[in-house]
């Protein structure tokens, strides 16, 4: 929670803050996603009723890899601009006595910055989908273009049986 009395005691006053934030897991596209080390900076303005903020969110993401699996840490550093209101209308932010979290408006802006899948690095191999090894660590000697028996192998061999006639 972030003290904004001073902002509001002296409009048209800018005021540094520093803030700790703590954000609870979230589950996207099925995967739990971790949050750690979050320290939301900037400052504080305040003008009449509300106090605005221009800070910036360094957060670092605890994922998963979308081709290889492995734990991923990804560093996110986020801008946050907020308008907080003792009467908050659709895009403001509540001052609740003379605290505001300014970690519900970071929040919101992590989730919308944060990519749809996470990576542990741009060329990153994958799990080979014969076998299920991590082809990062060690190479297989599976053969990925090898037709592998499964119940609809008939339907290609029927494809192949039309001399390449429409079906």
């Amino acid at each position: 929670m972030i003290d904004v009395s001073g902002a509001l005691k002296n409009p048209g006053s800018m005021f540094p803050f520093t803030e700790q934030v703590s954000f609870e897991p979230v589950t996207m596209m099925g995967e739990e996603i971790a949050f750690r080390d979050a320290v939301l900076e900037g400052e504080l303005f305040g003008a009449e009723e509300t106090v605005s903020i221009d800070a910036r969110l360094k957060v670092t993401v605890q994922a998963h890899c979308a081709r290889c699996l492995e734990s991923v840490e990804y560093p996110m550093d986020i801008q946050v601009e907020a308008v907080f209101s003792r009467e908050p209308g659709e895009d403001e932010f509540p001052i609740t006595g003379h605290t505001i979290d300014g970690g519900e408006a970071a929040r919101s802006e992590m989730i919308g910055a944060m990519p749809m899948r996470f990576l542990c690095r741009e060329d990153c191999l994958g799990l080979c989908p014969v076998c299920g090894k991590n082809r990062n660590k060690s190479l297989c000697t599976c053969l990925e273009g090898a037709v592998r028996p499964n119940p609809f192998s008939a339907l290609l061999n029927l494809l192949n049986d039309q001399n390449n006639k429409e079906v």
